[in-house]
């Protein structure tokens, strides 16, 4: 599994990039078999002028499925990369669950 972590309006700090990569492998280190690519996009969009400004987008390319995108908005980036890590974590779940053949189980023989 891939990570990329971009950050565009603002400066990525060692210590945001070190939470991100923690939050995100938290949420997907199961399903890393599963997953070739985690882009982690995160965008100042109103500059210098405040309010929930802070997006952070992930984009997850699962094996064989389309990509898994999340986008959450707020103030805060730590906030912002929790509840985004949150959701994606729960979406790539879904997919993999849906994916996945129903379970059989194998009744045995009765001889007679």
């Amino acid at each position: 599994m891939r990570l990329s972590i971009l950050a565009r309006g603002f400066v990525l700090t060692g210590a945001l990039h070190d939470y991100v990569s923690r939050r995100v492998g938290f949420a997907l280190s199961r399903y890393a078999h599963t997953i070739k690519q985690v882009q982690v996009r995160l965008l100042d969009i109103n500059g210098p002028r405040g309010g929930e400004d802070k997006q952070c987008v992930f984009v997850v390319d699962v094996v064989g499925a389309p990509s898994v995108v999340i986008r959450e908005r707020d103030a805060d980036a730590y906030v912002v990369v929790d509840r985004a890590a949150d959701r994606v974590d729960r979406a790539v779940a879904r997919l993999i669950r849906r994916r996945r053949p129903p379970f059989r189980r194998e009744l045995p023989e009765i001889a007679g």
